[in-house]
Protein backbone atom coordinates (compact mmCIF):
# COMPACT_ATOMS: atom_id res chain seq x y z
CA UNK A 1 0.00 0.00 0.00
CA UNK A 2 1.33 3.45 -1.01
CA UNK A 3 1.98 5.54 1.76
CA UNK A 4 2.82 9.13 1.94
CA UNK A 5 6.37 10.43 2.71
CA UNK A 6 6.77 12.38 5.97
CA UNK A 7 7.12 15.95 6.05
CA UNK A 8 10.05 17.45 4.42
CA UNK A 9 12.01 18.95 7.80
CA UNK A 10 14.69 20.90 5.66
CA UNK A 11 15.92 24.47 5.96
CA UNK A 12 13.85 27.79 5.18
CA UNK A 13 15.40 29.96 2.84
CA UNK A 14 16.79 31.94 5.09
CA UNK A 15 16.63 29.98 7.75
CA UNK A 16 18.22 27.15 10.33
CA UNK A 17 19.51 24.08 8.40
CA UNK A 18 17.56 21.26 9.45
CA UNK A 19 18.00 17.12 8.52
CA UNK A 20 15.80 15.27 6.12
CA UNK A 21 13.87 12.15 7.14
CA UNK A 22 15.62 9.15 6.26
CA UNK A 23 13.05 8.33 3.42
CA UNK A 24 13.83 11.38 1.52
CA UNK A 25 17.61 11.66 2.17
CA UNK A 26 17.63 7.75 0.95
CA UNK A 27 15.28 8.68 -2.53
CA UNK A 28 17.38 12.03 -3.25
CA UNK A 29 20.78 9.88 -2.75
CA UNK A 30 19.29 7.65 -5.36
CA UNK A 31 17.89 10.57 -7.66
CA UNK A 32 21.31 12.14 -8.07
CA UNK A 33 23.30 8.64 -8.34
CA UNK A 34 20.82 8.21 -10.96
CA UNK A 35 21.50 11.56 -12.50
CA UNK A 36 25.54 11.03 -12.34
CA UNK A 37 25.24 7.65 -14.30
CA UNK A 38 22.53 9.55 -16.81
CA UNK A 39 25.07 12.49 -17.06
CA UNK A 40 28.41 10.01 -17.36
CA UNK A 41 26.87 7.59 -20.16
CA UNK A 42 26.23 11.30 -21.79
CA UNK A 43 29.74 12.49 -21.67
CA UNK A 44 31.22 9.40 -23.12
CA UNK A 45 28.67 9.08 -25.79
CA UNK A 46 29.57 12.59 -26.94
CA UNK A 47 33.17 11.65 -26.64
CA UNK A 48 32.45 8.84 -28.55
CA UNK A 49 31.22 10.41 -31.68
CA UNK A 50 33.11 13.35 -31.59
CA UNK A 51 36.58 11.02 -32.11
CA UNK A 52 34.88 8.86 -34.53
CA UNK A 53 33.22 12.16 -36.60
CA UNK A 54 35.31 14.87 -36.22
CA UNK A 55 37.84 14.12 -38.88
CA UNK A 56 40.51 16.13 -36.99
CA UNK A 57 38.44 19.35 -36.50
CA UNK A 58 38.75 20.59 -33.11
CA UNK A 59 36.28 20.23 -30.60
CA UNK A 60 33.26 22.55 -31.43
CA UNK A 61 35.03 24.15 -34.38
CA UNK A 62 34.31 23.18 -37.71
CA UNK A 63 37.36 25.72 -39.14
CA UNK A 64 39.02 25.83 -36.07
CA UNK A 65 37.74 28.91 -35.17
CA UNK A 66 35.36 29.72 -32.64
CA UNK A 67 33.70 27.35 -29.97
CA UNK A 68 30.35 27.22 -28.32
CA UNK A 69 29.03 29.18 -25.36
CA UNK A 70 29.80 26.19 -23.03
CA UNK A 71 33.09 25.49 -24.46
CA UNK A 72 35.93 27.19 -22.56
CA UNK A 73 39.59 27.39 -21.99
CA UNK A 74 40.51 25.23 -18.65
CA UNK A 75 41.26 28.50 -16.63
CA UNK A 76 37.07 28.44 -16.68
CA UNK A 77 36.55 25.22 -16.06
CA UNK A 78 32.86 24.87 -15.06
CA UNK A 79 31.91 23.16 -11.78
CA UNK A 80 28.44 23.32 -11.19
CA UNK A 81 28.82 20.59 -7.77
CA UNK A 82 26.39 22.35 -4.93
CA UNK A 83 27.78 22.96 -1.82
CA UNK A 84 26.48 25.26 1.03
CA UNK A 85 29.29 28.12 0.06
CA UNK A 86 28.99 31.86 1.79
CA UNK A 87 29.74 34.33 -1.04
CA UNK A 88 32.83 36.54 -0.34
CA UNK A 89 33.15 40.20 -1.52
CA UNK A 90 34.94 39.31 -4.70
CA UNK A 91 32.77 36.59 -5.24
CA UNK A 92 30.44 37.42 -8.62
CA UNK A 93 26.96 37.89 -7.60
CA UNK A 94 23.98 38.09 -10.11
CA UNK A 95 20.47 39.20 -9.82
CA UNK A 96 17.14 38.94 -12.49
CA UNK A 97 14.28 40.82 -12.95
CA UNK A 98 11.81 40.10 -15.59
CA UNK A 99 13.92 37.99 -17.76
CA UNK A 100 17.30 40.89 -17.52
CA UNK A 101 20.60 40.15 -15.89
CA UNK A 102 22.44 43.00 -14.07
CA UNK A 103 25.44 43.83 -16.05
CA UNK A 104 27.30 46.79 -17.05
CA UNK A 105 27.82 46.92 -21.21
CA UNK A 106 31.36 48.31 -21.40
CA UNK A 107 31.42 48.09 -25.22
CA UNK A 108 28.26 48.64 -26.94
CA UNK A 109 28.14 46.80 -30.16
CA UNK A 110 25.07 46.21 -32.96
CA UNK A 111 21.46 46.52 -31.41
CA UNK A 112 20.04 42.94 -32.92
CA UNK A 113 20.76 39.84 -31.21
CA UNK A 114 19.03 37.85 -33.44
CA UNK A 115 20.86 38.55 -36.02
CA UNK A 116 24.22 37.41 -34.29
CA UNK A 117 26.06 41.21 -34.68
CA UNK A 118 25.48 42.53 -30.77
CA UNK A 119 29.53 42.07 -29.87
CA UNK A 120 28.63 43.65 -26.24
CA UNK A 121 31.29 43.55 -23.43
CA UNK A 122 29.74 42.67 -20.56
CA UNK A 123 30.60 42.91 -16.59
CA UNK A 124 29.19 41.03 -14.06
CA UNK A 125 28.42 42.53 -10.51
CA UNK A 126 30.29 41.40 -7.51
CA UNK A 127 29.32 41.07 -4.00
CA UNK A 128 31.64 43.85 -2.98
CA UNK A 129 30.18 46.37 -5.88
CA UNK A 130 26.72 46.02 -4.56
CA UNK A 131 27.24 47.49 -1.08
CA UNK A 132 24.11 46.24 0.38
CA UNK A 133 23.98 42.52 0.89
CA UNK A 134 20.67 40.46 -0.26
CA UNK A 135 18.75 38.95 2.36
CA UNK A 136 18.60 35.82 -0.13
CA UNK A 137 21.49 34.20 -2.00
CA UNK A 138 22.11 31.35 -2.73
CA UNK A 139 25.40 29.47 -4.37
CA UNK A 140 25.64 28.38 -8.10
CA UNK A 141 28.99 27.33 -9.52
CA UNK A 142 32.33 28.45 -10.47
CA UNK A 143 34.33 28.67 -13.35
CA UNK A 144 38.13 28.30 -12.42
CA UNK A 145 38.85 29.77 -9.64
CA UNK A 146 35.45 32.32 -9.54
CA UNK A 147 32.52 31.64 -7.66
CA UNK A 148 29.03 32.87 -8.84
CA UNK A 149 26.34 33.12 -6.33
CA UNK A 150 22.52 34.11 -7.30
CA UNK A 151 20.31 36.90 -5.28
CA UNK A 152 16.75 36.00 -4.88
CA UNK A 153 15.73 39.03 -3.43
CA UNK A 154 13.08 40.65 -5.62
CA UNK A 155 15.16 44.00 -5.78
CA UNK A 156 19.01 44.72 -5.09
CA UNK A 157 21.15 47.61 -5.10
CA UNK A 158 22.24 48.43 -8.47
CA UNK A 159 25.49 49.52 -8.62
CA UNK A 160 26.87 52.88 -10.75
CA UNK A 161 26.92 51.93 -14.25
CA UNK A 162 24.94 48.64 -14.11
CA UNK A 163 21.94 48.33 -15.63
CA UNK A 164 19.46 44.95 -16.27
CA UNK A 165 19.95 43.92 -19.53
CA UNK A 166 18.17 40.64 -22.08
CA UNK A 167 20.09 37.93 -21.74
CA UNK A 168 19.56 36.77 -25.03
CA UNK A 169 20.67 39.92 -26.54
CA UNK A 170 24.16 39.43 -25.02
CA UNK A 171 23.84 35.69 -26.81
CA UNK A 172 27.12 37.05 -28.29
CA UNK A 173 28.50 39.01 -25.73
CA UNK A 174 32.03 38.99 -24.42
CA UNK A 175 33.98 37.28 -22.57
CA UNK A 176 32.83 34.13 -23.16
CA UNK A 177 32.67 32.16 -19.77
CA UNK A 178 30.48 35.53 -18.33
CA UNK A 179 28.10 35.41 -21.01
CA UNK A 180 27.46 31.65 -20.14
CA UNK A 181 27.82 32.35 -16.03
CA UNK A 182 24.57 34.30 -17.06
CA UNK A 183 23.04 32.12 -19.62
CA UNK A 184 23.12 29.28 -16.90
CA UNK A 185 22.30 31.69 -14.01
CA UNK A 186 19.54 32.58 -15.65
CA UNK A 187 17.84 29.30 -16.32
CA UNK A 188 18.66 28.51 -12.28
CA UNK A 189 16.91 32.03 -11.36
CA UNK A 190 13.50 30.87 -13.67
CA UNK A 191 13.28 27.47 -11.68
CA UNK A 192 13.67 29.06 -8.32
CA UNK A 193 11.15 31.24 -8.56
CA UNK A 194 8.79 29.66 -10.78
CA UNK A 195 8.73 27.18 -7.93
CA UNK A 196 8.32 29.55 -4.75
CA UNK A 197 5.42 27.21 -4.48
CA UNK A 198 4.84 23.25 -4.17
CA UNK A 199 2.46 22.30 -7.29
CA UNK A 200 1.00 19.55 -5.75
CA UNK A 201 -0.37 21.40 -1.79
CA UNK A 202 0.81 24.97 -2.57
CA UNK A 203 2.80 25.09 0.38
CA UNK A 204 5.87 27.59 0.69
CA UNK A 205 8.57 25.65 -0.71
CA UNK A 206 12.15 26.05 0.43
CA UNK A 207 15.98 25.45 -0.06
CA UNK A 208 17.65 22.11 0.55
CA UNK A 209 20.77 22.62 3.07
CA UNK A 210 23.23 20.89 1.13
CA UNK A 211 22.00 20.00 -2.70
CA UNK A 212 20.35 21.72 -5.45
CA UNK A 213 16.84 20.98 -4.55
CA UNK A 214 13.59 22.55 -3.80
CA UNK A 215 11.87 20.68 -1.51
CA UNK A 216 8.26 21.07 0.21
CA UNK A 217 7.64 20.97 3.76
CA UNK A 218 4.67 19.78 3.85
CA UNK A 219 4.19 17.18 1.20
CA UNK A 220 8.05 16.41 1.11
CA UNK A 221 8.03 16.89 -2.91
CA UNK A 222 11.56 17.28 -4.15
CA UNK A 223 11.74 19.46 -7.14
CA UNK A 224 15.19 19.82 -9.60
CA UNK A 225 16.24 22.14 -11.90
CA UNK A 226 14.10 21.99 -15.31
CA UNK A 227 15.75 20.81 -18.03
CA UNK A 228 14.01 20.36 -21.33
CA UNK A 229 15.37 18.14 -24.12
CA UNK A 230 15.13 18.73 -27.73
CA UNK A 231 16.93 17.92 -31.06
CA UNK A 232 18.50 20.19 -34.22
CA UNK A 233 18.17 18.69 -37.34
CA UNK A 234 20.86 18.81 -40.14
CA UNK A 235 18.91 17.20 -42.90
CA UNK A 236 20.73 16.93 -45.95
CA UNK A 237 21.11 15.01 -49.55
CA UNK A 238 24.36 13.76 -50.69
CA UNK A 239 23.35 11.82 -53.92
CA UNK A 240 24.35 12.68 -57.27
CA UNK A 241 27.46 14.56 -56.45
CA UNK A 242 25.58 17.62 -55.32
CA UNK A 243 25.67 18.11 -51.04
CA UNK A 244 22.64 20.00 -49.73
CA UNK A 245 21.27 20.89 -46.82
CA UNK A 246 17.90 22.12 -45.42
CA UNK A 247 17.50 25.57 -43.75
CA UNK A 248 14.69 26.89 -42.33
CA UNK A 249 13.54 30.54 -40.77
CA UNK A 250 11.06 30.55 -37.74
CA UNK A 251 8.18 32.37 -38.15
CA UNK A 252 6.99 35.66 -36.25
CA UNK A 253 10.94 37.25 -35.57
CA UNK A 254 11.26 40.53 -37.48
CA UNK A 255 15.06 39.38 -38.18
CA UNK A 256 15.00 35.63 -37.86
CA UNK A 257 18.77 33.99 -38.98
CA UNK A 258 18.91 30.57 -41.07
CA UNK A 259 18.72 27.78 -38.88
CA UNK A 260 18.09 24.20 -38.67
CA UNK A 261 14.64 21.83 -38.13
CA UNK A 262 14.52 22.11 -34.08
CA UNK A 263 12.29 21.11 -31.58
CA UNK A 264 11.26 19.48 -28.61
CA UNK A 265 11.00 15.83 -27.31
CA UNK A 266 7.70 14.80 -26.15
CA UNK A 267 6.49 12.54 -23.66
CA UNK A 268 7.51 8.95 -23.78
CA UNK A 269 9.74 9.98 -27.14
CA UNK A 270 13.14 8.63 -27.97
CA UNK A 271 15.54 11.27 -29.51
CA UNK A 272 15.58 9.97 -32.79
CA UNK A 273 11.81 9.51 -33.27
CA UNK A 274 12.03 13.56 -32.26
CA UNK A 275 14.49 14.25 -34.86
CA UNK A 276 11.92 11.90 -37.50
CA UNK A 277 8.60 14.00 -36.13
CA UNK A 278 10.21 17.64 -36.31
CA UNK A 279 10.94 16.83 -39.69
CA UNK A 280 7.95 15.31 -40.76
CA UNK A 281 5.85 17.99 -38.81
CA UNK A 282 8.20 20.91 -40.25
CA UNK A 283 9.45 20.65 -44.09
CA UNK A 284 7.40 17.36 -44.98
CA UNK A 285 10.50 15.13 -45.48
CA UNK A 286 11.35 11.49 -44.21
CA UNK A 287 14.25 11.10 -43.05
CA UNK A 288 17.14 7.90 -42.52
CA UNK A 289 20.69 7.74 -41.64
CA UNK A 290 20.57 9.25 -38.23
CA UNK A 291 23.61 10.13 -36.45
CA UNK A 292 24.42 11.60 -33.23
CA UNK A 293 26.80 15.00 -33.20
CA UNK A 294 27.16 16.40 -29.89
CA UNK A 295 24.92 18.13 -27.83
CA UNK A 296 24.33 21.57 -25.97
CA UNK A 297 23.20 22.91 -22.73
CA UNK A 298 20.94 25.78 -24.06
CA UNK A 299 20.07 27.28 -20.96
CA UNK A 300 18.42 30.53 -22.83
CA UNK A 301 14.69 28.41 -23.31
CA UNK A 302 15.74 25.79 -20.62
CA UNK A 303 16.70 22.72 -23.00
CA UNK A 304 19.37 20.33 -23.43
CA UNK A 305 19.98 20.45 -27.05
CA UNK A 306 20.92 17.11 -29.00
CA UNK A 307 22.36 17.83 -32.82
CA UNK A 308 21.52 14.99 -35.16
CA UNK A 309 22.58 14.74 -39.01
CA UNK A 310 20.12 13.01 -41.08
CA UNK A 311 19.86 12.08 -44.70
CA UNK A 312 16.43 12.85 -46.72
CA UNK A 313 14.60 9.29 -47.66
CA UNK A 314 12.74 9.26 -50.81
CA UNK A 315 10.75 12.43 -52.14
CA UNK A 316 12.71 15.53 -51.33
CA UNK A 317 9.72 18.10 -51.89
CA UNK A 318 9.48 20.30 -48.94
CA UNK A 319 6.13 20.60 -47.62
CA UNK A 320 6.87 23.60 -45.10
CA UNK A 321 4.18 24.39 -41.65
CA UNK A 322 3.44 27.96 -42.17
CA UNK A 323 2.79 28.01 -38.32
CA UNK A 324 6.17 27.24 -37.40
CA UNK A 325 8.56 28.55 -40.48
CA UNK A 326 8.75 31.67 -42.35
CA UNK A 327 10.34 29.66 -44.81
CA UNK A 328 12.86 26.78 -46.03
CA UNK A 329 14.31 25.53 -48.79
CA UNK A 330 17.60 22.84 -49.97
CA UNK A 331 20.97 24.99 -50.20
CA UNK A 332 24.32 23.70 -51.90
CA UNK A 333 26.97 24.00 -49.71
CA UNK A 334 27.55 27.29 -52.36
CA UNK A 335 24.93 28.86 -51.60
CA UNK A 336 24.77 28.62 -47.79
CA UNK A 337 24.86 32.13 -46.25
CA UNK A 338 27.75 33.10 -44.25
CA UNK A 339 25.47 34.83 -41.62
CA UNK A 340 26.39 32.07 -39.17
CA UNK A 341 30.19 32.26 -39.30
CA UNK A 342 31.93 32.94 -36.44
CA UNK A 343 28.71 32.06 -34.91
CA UNK A 344 30.13 30.61 -31.35
CA UNK A 345 26.94 30.55 -29.47
CA UNK A 346 24.61 28.11 -30.86
CA UNK A 347 24.87 24.00 -32.02
CA UNK A 348 22.91 25.42 -35.13
CA UNK A 349 25.37 27.86 -36.00
CA UNK A 350 28.44 25.18 -35.68
CA UNK A 351 26.56 22.23 -37.91
CA UNK A 352 25.73 25.16 -40.53
CA UNK A 353 29.01 26.41 -40.88
CA UNK A 354 30.55 22.43 -40.45
CA UNK A 355 28.67 21.42 -43.72
CA UNK A 356 29.49 24.71 -45.51
CA UNK A 357 33.25 23.88 -44.62
CA UNK A 358 32.87 19.74 -45.20
CA UNK A 359 29.80 18.79 -46.77
CA UNK A 360 29.45 14.94 -45.84
CA UNK A 361 32.75 14.68 -44.08
CA UNK A 362 30.80 16.54 -41.08
CA UNK A 363 29.63 13.19 -39.83
CA UNK A 364 31.48 10.62 -41.70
Amino acid sequence: MWRSPPPYNGTAFPGRARSAPPGVRKAARAVRRCRLFLGYLALSFSRACMWSGCLGVGRGQADGGESMIQEFEREHAFDNAFAPHEARPGDYLLHFREGACLTRVTHVGGADADAGDSGEVIELPRVEELGRRPRQVTYLFSLGPERFFLALDDRVPVPSGFSYESVSWLRRAEPQHLLFAAATASQLDRWYRDNRFCGRCGAPTELAPTSREIVCPECARIVYPKICPGVICAVTSCEGGEERIVLTRYAGRTTALWALVAGFTEIGEPLEDTVRREVAEEVGLSVKNLRFYKSQPWSFTDTLMAGFWCEVDGDDELSVDRSELKEARWFRRDEIPLERVGDRASLTGEMIERFRLMGRRAWE
